[in-house]
């Protein structure tokens, strides 16, 4: 594996820091992948992903697709809502255990611990094993903004809309909006569960490519749960799939184009850490957390 994708840190030749040193080392490792992630474009990198060319295009799109997601909750929603009773006995089961795997506490807490521990112990970097694990966290930090980034924005934004979930289908039907309720019972649009298991899996997806098709086909079961289980429309989960997704595959690409975690040419490839180097990472990592 080439240490091309961790922040260069300083080494200091003390082998055993206060709490001062370390504090200030721990910081300086930090700011290090701040500076990194905002550092301008590799020359060599490929172009940003563009969707559309200009702010018209945008606009044009924006216009269309809160069109289409309209028409979608006037009249597809309630012909899928009306039909989800319909699965009952062990599928029904299957999707209340599936649906659990769409929240981002799985990932999220134990990406950011083990952050925070290498960020703790690990400075001052003195070999090219400390860089390995260096490199873990690139990787693990490339996971936590993904997931957490998109998570927040849709967290925000559902409770702005306001849109009611499924539960008030027979009561006020598909299209009862509350823009000031500000709670779950009014959030339902656009979707988390599906924002985040998307948005994990489309970040492993890029971490180790060849997984792509498995994890997303328990993405997309995740997100059919979410109406199973009742707790969303069909127009949430595709909304909150695709910007999981979109955000996602943004973040890659700030991330390549940087050359950080992954090559910046045009196929965005993650540099290569196999899993005896994760599985090197984590013994030296249990190496620096003895006392």
């Amino acid at each position: 594996m080439s240490p091309i994708d961790t922040p260069p840190l300083t080494a200091t030749p003390a082998s055993h820091l206060s709490l001062r040193g370390r504090l200030a080392a721990s910081s300086e490792a930090f700011l290090a992948g701040m500076r990194r992630l905002g550092r301008p474009v590799r020359p060599n990198a490929a172009p940003a992903l563009q969707l559309f060319e200009d702010w018209a295009a945008w606009a044009s799109a924006v216009l269309v697709g809160t069109a289409l997601v309209l028409a979608s909750m006037a009249y597809i929603d309630p012909v899928i809502q009306r039909g989800q009773h319909a699965i009952t006995g062990g599928l029904a089961l299957f999707f209340e255990i599936v649906t659990d795997l769409g929240k981002s506490g799985w990932l999220l807490w134990p990406t950011g611990i083990v952050l925070i521990v290498i960020l703790a112990v690990m400075p001052p970097v003195r070999s090219f094993a400390d860089r390995v694990v260096l490199a873990l966290a690139a990787r693990l930090a490339f996971l936590f903004i993904a997931v957490g980034g998109s998570g927040l924005i849709i967290a925000i934004v559902k409770r702005i809309i306001g849109r009611a979930r499924p539960r008030y289908f027979e009561e006020f039907g598909a299209l009862h909006f509350d823009l000031t309720a500000w709670k779950a019972s009014y959030a339902s649009f656009p979707s988390g569960h599906s924002q985040t298991a998307f948005a994990i899996a489309v970040a492993l997806a890029c971490l180790a490519p060849r997984w792509r098709k498995l994890l997303l086909v328990i993405a997309t079961l995740v997100a059919l749960s979410r109406i199973v289980v009742d707790a969303h429309y069909f127009t949430d989960i595709v909304v909150g799939s695709a910007w999981g997704a979109w955000f996602t595959i943004m973040t890659r690409d700030w991330f390549a184009r940087r050359g950080f975690v992954f090559a910046p040419g045009p196929g965005r490839r993650p540099f290569p850490m196999p899993r005896r180097r994760v599985v090197a990472a984590l013994a030296t990592l249990g190496r620096r957390l003895k006392p």
